[in-house]
């Protein structure tokens, strides 16, 4: 069943996931536009945000003027695609412009910086640049879901299922910093449970790309670090000596601390810089806000338990399916529904052999719930106004790295509905889903 779930999710995902490329526009995944003047500042050799020497605070980005007239409210139909497509770039023309995702680390910017740097030497348009990019994050995201299916010792259908949600394939194809994290945490998900269980003794090989990826985690997003925790289950491994454990979570862990730390600071000094009108008007004061919540613990508590009571359901729907795009592109609510049945039924249509004990499974619900307060609390300090009585900005997406781990956790060895071709009956259902989510893009842009 393993060689025939990795031919399937092949053979499947990837026109799947290439339509995707086509009929979403680009720029239309949520911030994208900042994302690609990210990249394209990192294609120029500026690896790090240029900075005021004397203050720290960005001093702007300089891209194409075509990339301001690619922004998703000029670019909202395939025939000003088709516009920009033969208008030729002129790489002079530029403007200043500071992007909010200018603290991003270059990492994940590396595919859609190399696709600039091509077509800028090639003097080709900018927009097959963009496109290039889009399929290079898609081919990283197609081989890190293959090596999870492979590399897991339970669960390959969770891993397939998910990695065919429309929203999670919607952040694939995009230039989004979204597109590489989520793949690098679907591979570190896969590969920790690949070492809890395996049997023999873990090499020095294994070691160093464990911490590899531990310190992708720790820079990806100060929400997810909680996640590093899921590591922690090795401690308990008979595999791993004493000096590999302090090395991997003594010496390591204080590692990923310091990178979240610079990070969270080089950030702040950034964004000093970029201060939007949104955060004027709704009275957003980060420090005021932090404030608040010490000063006031259960109201903050009231606020989050507010808040998933009046949207847990679009936090749901936004996870899986809809909306797309900028909050717009919304999806016909059977075909969610759908998706929501897929999503669960894959953790009981496969029999596995190994499974969670149950201090892992509550090892697992402190990280999972470690990660959604982070994510609340970050938002509500960055996103916010001050004392206000419910998180602002919450989108489900945000969610996408811990439904993996949720869903494995839920799984039991040796028990599961048996349903003959299971293998093949997902994936097709999966992509016919998909292809009704791809007409609605279409209506939506024609």
């Amino acid at each position: 069943m393993k060689a025939k779930i990795e031919k399937i999710f092949l053979l499947t995902i990837i026109p799947i996931g290439l339509l995707y490329i086509i009929f979403m526009l680009p720029t239309y995944a949520p911030d994208e536009s900042a994302h690609i003047w990210r990249a394209y500042d990192i294609s120029q050799g500026n690896i790090f945000t240029r900075q005021n020497r004397k203050t720290g605070e960005a001093i702007g980005i300089n891209i194409p003027q075509i990339l301001i007239d690619a922004k998703q409210e000029n670019l909202n139909n395939y025939d000003k695609l088709k516009e920009l497509l033969i208008k030729k770039t002129n790489y002079n023309d530029t403007v200043t412009i500071y992007s909010p995702a200018q603290s991003y680390p270059f990492v994940f910017y590396l595919p859609a910086a190399i696709s600039f740097f091509i077509v800028r030497n090639l003097n080709i348009s900018i927009i097959y640049g963009i496109y290039l990019a889009k399929i290079l994050n898609f081919t990283i995201y197609v081989l890190g879901v293959l090596y999870a299916i492979n590399k897991t010792v339970f669960g390959k259908m969770i891993f397939l299922t998910c990695a065919f949600l429309p929203m999670v394939l919607q952040q694939a194809v995009s230039i989004s910093a979204d597109s590489i994290i989520n793949t690098c945490m679907i591979i570190y998900i896969a590969y920790t449970i690949s070492l809890i269980f395996q049997e023999e003794k873990i090499t020095t090989k294994q070691n160093v790309l464990y911490c590899i990826l531990i310190v992708i985690v720790s820079i990806a997003k100060m929400a997810y670090i909680p996640l590093i925790g899921f590591g922690f289950i090795l401690l308990y491994s008979k595999n791993i000596s004493v000096r590999d454990k302090i090395i991997i979570f003594g010496i390591g862990t204080l590692i990923c601390i310091s990178l979240v730390v610079i990070n969270y600071g080089y950030s702040m000094k950034l964004d000093k810089s970029n201060v939007s009108e949104y955060k004027m008007i709704n009275d957003v004061n980060s420090l005021e806000q932090v404030k608040y919540i010490i000063y006031n613990p259960f109201a903050y508590i009231k606020v989050i338990f507010n808040t998933f009571a009046r949207n847990v359901k679009f936090y749901i729907s936004s996870c899986i399916a809809s909306p797309l795009g900028w909050l717009d592109i919304k999806i016909n609510k059977c075909i969610v529904l759908m998706f929501a049945i897929s999503v669960i039924i894959s953790v009981f249509i496969e029999k596995n052999k190994k499974d969670f004990t149950i201090k892992q499974r509550i090892w697992n619900l402190l990280l999972i719930i470690g990660t959604v307060l982070l994510i609340m609390t970050g938002l509500y300090i960055s996103w916010t106004g001050v004392g206000e009585i419910e998180v602002a900005g919450v989108q489900g997406r945000y969610f996408i790295p811990v439904l993996p781990l949720i869903l494995l956790s839920l799984c039991v060895k040796n028990k599961c509905i048996r349903i003959p071709y299971i293998q093949y009956i997902v994936p097709v259902v999966l992509v016919a889903l998909n292809c009704l989510v791809l007409n609605q893009i279409y209506q939506f842009f024609i």
